[in-house]
C-alpha cells in the first residue's frame, strides 16, 4: 500500500514532526496527545454531531472517527486527563515547550484541514487550544 498511497504534504510534515520529537523530546508528545485525542474527543463530539445533522447521515456512518466507545463520560475523562497532566513534575520551561509544541501542532492540523478544504474547523481548534493554555496555567 505504501507504493500506492502517499500522505499529503501537510500530513507528512505532521508525521515527520511526531517521529522527530519522539526521538529527541518525548515529553512533547503530550501536546500531540492533547490535540489529537482530546481535541477529537472534545471538538469531535461537536463536529460529528454537526456532520450527522448537516449531511443527513445515519448515526456513526461517516463519523466513527469521533466515536469513543471506551469513554463513558467525556467530561470526567477530560477532567482526569488534566488532573494527571497537572500532577506531572515539569519545570516552567518544560511546560512552555509543551505549550509551544501544542501551538505548532494546531498549526500543523490546520494545514492538513486546509489541504482538505476544511478550514472552517480552525475555530474549533482555536477553542480547544485556548482551553489547553488555560488548563496549563499559561492563559
Amino acid at each position: 500500500w505504501e507504493n500506492e498511497i502517499q500522505p499529503s504534504k501537510a500530513a507528512k510534515k505532521y508525521a515527520d514532526r511526531v517521529i522527530e520529537i519522539a526521538k529527541d523530546k518525548p515529553r512533547l508528545l503530550i501536546a500531540h496527545q492533547y490535540t489529537r485525542y482530546l481535541g477529537d474527543l472534545f471538538g469531535g463530539q461537536m463536529m460529528g454531531s454537526m456532520a450527522i445533522k448537516s449531511l443527513d447521515l445515519n448515526e456513526e456512518k461517516g463519523t466513527a472517527f469521533y466515536t469513543f466507545n471506551d469513554i463513558d463520560n467525556t467530561t470526567d475523562f477530560i477532567t482526569m486527563w488534566y488532573r494527571k497532566l497537572n500532577s506531572l513534575e515539569l519545570t516552567e520551561q518544560e511546560k512552555e515547550e509543551i505549550v509551544d509544541e501544542a501551538n505548532y501542532v494546531f498549526a500543523l492540523n490546520i494545514e492538513i484541514l486546509e489541504e482538505l478544504e476544511g478550514s472552517a474547523m480552525k475555530a474549533a481548534w482555536t477553542v480547544a487550544w485556548e482551553t489547553f493554555r488555560e488548563k496549563m496555567g499559561l492563559a
